[in-house]
């Protein structure tokens, strides 16, 4: 689920920082010393996932910091598709790493095993972790708390939005300027786009994908008025007349039978794929893909999510976050260093690659923060919907990808794929 389809993008010229492992420290081990002086001291292991942009600014914050403190900082990229279950069987064995960047999804199953430490005020220099995270937009950081407690800070913050080749709609008669802004509409678009050997389509989703496919069901869904999940986050329901109505409507837009490498985006950058939802990661991939990347404003543009006629705005978003283990025997750094990793010159540099870093003032950080792209993307920021914290979020997003594919494939009637998500459900909640 981690991918979040970015994964394949990636890996077709931006995702390379994938060698077993890339060190960046001095010195011998050594037992680090409690930081009763508040300072960093002794050293942290840090695992995440990285890309030819992202790498080497990062890397380079990493090194002063190690210059500047005088800490040892050991850095292990790891394959997106891979760090999920490392990380579990570090756990496992009682060998976590100090700092780790995990999905939104897996806050509430690894704090629930009280794998994670709550997060240390004091290193980033304010009274309590209300003030840390009073520095984010509001709502981005609740993702990564559970039971009103915070466990870490938000990197990579994607609110869904529309992506639209401006040439497709150009070809079928369709006005550029003005993309579908409800699901109806949309559907009427995707109508029209789509040729009749539907080997190009208007509307692609990412099929396979389960976060994606969660995502889908909860702005299908919420946006009805109707609720995939209770606000407890003990029952789920698909077999409702909103869940089948969201399941009626993924199986009658795109084709599941197309192919490309890169999946949905692939079939966008292609242009067999009029249209993609998607997240902020997107346009500057575009902007760099292959032998013709795609400008903004000439070959692609940017909306909001779309809404149901008459209902609410609900966008559904992800985010990735900086965790520290409970095991960790230097938490105090390993916090200090996040909080530097966190500071206005990452803020600005990640965003100029897509990546969103949602403190406070982020939205002026440099042309990209104000750009057309990031604009929709803060305009969806009031209405997201990071889905249900819930320890089985892992496999609820499994269930709704087996649903959504079921009845795009044909495999299942909408109503048939609802009782069965139900059942698949109720046996983890």
């Amino acid at each position: 689920m981690a991918d979040l389809t970015r994964r394949r993008l990636l890996a077709a010229g931006a995702l390379s920082l994938t060698a077993p492992s890339l060190l960046a420290a001095c010195g011998e081990d050594r037992p680090a010393p409690p930081a009763q002086d508040g300072k960093p001291h002794g050293e942290v292991s840090v695992w995440l996932h990285g890309s030819q942009e992202t790498g080497p600014q990062f890397q380079k914050l990493v090194h002063r910091y190690i210059a500047d403190f005088q800490v040892d900082v050991k850095l292990l990229y790891l394959p997106v598709a891979q760090l999920d279950a490392k990380l579990l069987t570090a756990f496992g064995g009682g060998t976590p790493p100090d700092v780790f960047k995990i999905g939104h999804w897996s806050f509430p199953s690894h704090a629930k095993k009280e794998r994670l430490a709550p997060i240390d005020p004091r290193a980033f220099g304010v009274p309590d972790a209300a003030a840390v995270l009073s520095r984010y937009e509001p709502g981005t950081v609740s993702p990564l708390s559970y039971r009103d407690q915070a466990y870490g800070v938000p990197i990579d913050l994607n609110p869904a939005m529309l992506y639209y080749r401006r040439d497709r709609f150009e070809q079928a008669g369709l006005d550029p300027d003005k993309p579908p802004t409800t699901w109806e509409e949309l559907a009427r678009h995707s109508a029209r786009l789509t040729s009749a050997d539907g080997r190009r389509v208007g509307l692609q989703w990412s099929y396979g994908d389960p976060q994606w496919a969660l995502m889908t069901l909860t702005a299908l869904i919420g946006g009805a008025g109707g609720e995939l999940v209770d606000a407890g986050g003990t029952r789920a329901s698909l077999d409702t007349e909103h869940g089948v109505r969201a399941l009626e409507y993924f199986a009658g837009i795109g084709n599941p039978r197309l192919s490309n490498p890169l999946g949905a985006l692939g079939l966008f950058y292609s242009g067999e794929a009029a249209m993609v939802v998607s997240g902020a990661f997107l346009g500057p991939a575009l902007e760099k893909l292959g032998e013709h990347p795609l400008k903004p404003g000439k070959d692609y543009g940017v909306a909001p999510m779309p809404r149901w006629e008459g209902g609410k705005a609900v966008v559904p978003a992800y985010t990735w976050g900086w965790g520290v283990s409970a095991a960790s025997k230097n938490a105090f750094t390993a916090w200090h260093l996040i909080n530097y990793l966190q500071g206005q010159e990452s803020v600005t540099a990640n965003l100029d690659n897509g990546i969103i870093i949602p403190a406070t003032g982020w939205r002026d950080a440099g042309p990209r923060g104000r750009s057309e792209l990031m604009r929709i993307a803060a305009s969806g920021l009031p209405d997201a919907d990071f889905g249900p914290a819930v320890p089985a979020a892992l496999e609820l997003a499994k269930a709704a990808s087996s649903a959504c594919d079921a009845v795009a494939h044909g495999r299942a009637k909408p109503a048939q794929a609802a009782r069965d998500f139900d059942a698949a459900v109720r046996l983890v909640l």
